[in-house]
């Protein structure tokens, strides 16, 4: 079984997880009925599915008559420059035509030959553009015998060729074609101005009768192509950007990201990467990716490989370490991978002070935030039950300068709220924190605070006594500092050079260099906020004070180390 998602297309409706046909059927009955020339244009920003829905597209106009062509615009454009790439595509929608019908092709002899000289005049065209005709420059395009005319006579005699050649296609009685669909993929990935250059082109010369295109276009990827003719876009001009949009595209359809089956998605996915799907934990999921990352299915496949990845990683290290925070561990860590994807800030803040049902108003001034401006402001607003907190108003404070995150800010109260009253209250600071170990694997941030707070998986200190001075500068309970004290003292007094010693912000580990075993832990301490939590052997105890580490206690401890090592203590 797989522990990672490809990020290719899919091309069948079989593999079809986010329920995507029933929009199919819809666009095919469409293509087959509707009048031609037309253009669809799947719109939809990075990631959305375009392609897929292109693929399902095709595969069931396999049982219509329909020829199908299809060009992927941005292999066409690798290693060609820009002028280059308009003519490579045209003529890329001609070969494949003939290609994609296979045996079915019926035209022969001069068709064939038209076929060639359409080819040869798409080859030689030159880097130049004329003004208001295709977009590039037809000079020298066709043999000397053909070119005695003047450019619009050519580019006319060229586009009569192409209409020819599928009007033979469509009333040849030999084939069962009635009409040809072209599918232009990927325009989103070219340069704008050249995206623009070839729709340019396409409504320019294959704008006839037999033909209906399917572009996948991101309508913001024009708009970057148009700014170099109209200027940036604002509110003024933005009639000319969209006239122009309408003018190439008869039919826009945006992907319908917000309808798909994001449920069925997660639970096939979730259950390949072998995740402890609990019960009420499917909504829970779903819920986390719905105020994170969103519904893009890219997005939420890298978002689910990043988390393959540290989650291994952490199922590793507690197997090692032999602790296990379970399915809610597991949880937590997606959801707080989810919020180090999408909202980095937070992130940070989270990576300072993982409970963040204590962050306050001295907490927000570490942030640059203004408290009194914070609480006026909300109060102008009026505060509603995602505000009326200290730390949901130092949360709503820092994305106010950020206007994604302003925009963003209601689905992270959400999703934090929800994570409070998901998690019990006693659990919840610990497994944030110890999430935060292993969410900070995959975390791209130059920010110092976040650096100085990780190194690798775990954050390690260069001495014990450094990590002893970290708590005391954190202000953590005395008695808290005197336990791990102690447990290090004795410790060390007891195992000698046979002891491992690791530590981080919320918890120690004593291990043996030596074990018996593949577990090398015989003892974890994990720092609550007024006691430690031992756990050895299978056991648990509430370490309060120092005093609590009597002679009892401390002998199973002993008996939790002999059984891992072969040395007799």
């Amino acid at each position: 079984m797989s522990i990672s998602i490809t990020d290719k297309p899919i091309t069948t409706e079989k593999e079809d997880l986010l329920r995507v046909s029933r929009y199919t059927q819809a666009l095919v009955n469409f293509i087959v009925e509707s009048e031609t020339p037309i253009t669809i244009g799947l719109q939809g920003e990075w990631g959305t599915g375009k392609t897929s829905l292109m693929y399902m597209l095709r595969e069931a106009l396999e049982s219509q008559e329909v020829a199908t062509s299809w060009v992927n615009t941005w292999e066409y454009s690798m290693f060609r420059g820009a002028s280059e790439t308009t003519p490579a595509v045209l003529n890329g929608l001609v070969s494949k035509l003939r290609e994609n019908c296979g045996d079915l092709w019926t035209l022969k002899d001069e068709t064939e030959n038209k076929i060639k000289k359409i080819g040869k005049f798409f080859g030689a065209i030159s880097n130049q553009i004329i003004a208001n005709q295709t977009g590039v420059d037809v000079k020298g395009a066709l043999d000397e015998t053909e070119a005695q005319g003047a450019n619009n006579v050519e580019i006319a005699e060229i586009k009569a060729d192409i209409a020819d050649l599928i009007q033979k296609l469509v009333d040849d009685p030999k084939n069962p074609f009635k009409r040809v669909v072209f599918f232009v993929d990927d325009l989103d990935r070219i340069q704008p101005s050249d995206a623009v250059e070839i729709l340019e082109a396409l409504k320019n010369i294959f704008d006839i009768p037999h033909s209906i295109f399917v572009l996948a276009i991101d309508y913001e990827v024009v708009v970057k192509g148009l700014e170099d003719k109209f200027g940036p876009k604002t509110e003024e001009n933005e009639r000319e950007f969209r006239s122009f949009f309408d003018k190439i595209i008869q039919v826009p359809f945006s992907m319908p990201t917000g309808a798909y089956d994001i449920d069925h998605f997660l639970s096939d996915k979730l259950s390949a990467l072998k995740v402890n799907m609990i019960s009420g934990n499917q909504e829970a999921f779903t819920k986390v990716v719905r105020t994170t990352v969103g519904f893009n299915p890219r997005s939420l496949k890298r978002y689910l490989n990043s988390f393959s990845l540290i989650n291994s990683i952490r199922k590793a290290e507690e197997q090692s370490e032999g602790t296990q925070s379970g399915a809610e561990g597991e949880f937590m860590l997606f959801a707080l991978l989810g919020i180090q994807i999408s909202y980095p800030k937070i992130f940070r803040m989270l990576a300072q002070s993982p409970d963040f049902t204590t962050w306050d108003s001295r907490f927000g001034v570490k942030f640059g935030l203004d408290w009194e401006d914070i609480l006026q402001k909300i109060a102008k607003t009026g505060e509603n039950d995602y505000t009326d907190e200290d730390w949901e108003k130092v949360v709503w404070g820092s994305c106010q300068s950020d206007s994604y995150l302003r925009s963003r800010v209601f689905s992270i109260l959400e999703l934090l709220n929800f994570l409070r009253e998901k998690i019990k209250a006693d659990q919840l600071s610990d497994l944030m924190e110890q999430a935060m170990q292993y969410a900070s694997i995959t975390a791209v941030d130059d920010n110092h605070d976040v650096k100085q707070v990780f190194s690798g998986n775990r954050v390690r200190y260069t001495s014990i006594e450094a990590f002893f001075e970290m708590l005391k500068n954190k202000n953590y309970p005395s008695n808290l500092i005197q336990s791990l004290e102690l447990l290090h003292k004795k410790g060390m007094e007891s195992f000698g050079e046979e002891l491992d010693i690791a530590f981080t912000p919320n918890f120690l580990t004593m291990g043996c260099k030596h074990p018996q075993t593949r577990r090398k832990t015989f003892l974890f301490a994990g720092m609550k906020k007024a006691h430690l939590k031992l756990e050895f052997n299978g056991k648990a105890f509430e370490m309060k004070q120092a005093n609590d580490l009597n002679d009892s206690l401390w002998s199973e401890i002993r008996e939790s180390f002999n059984l891992l090592s072969a040395v007799k203590v």
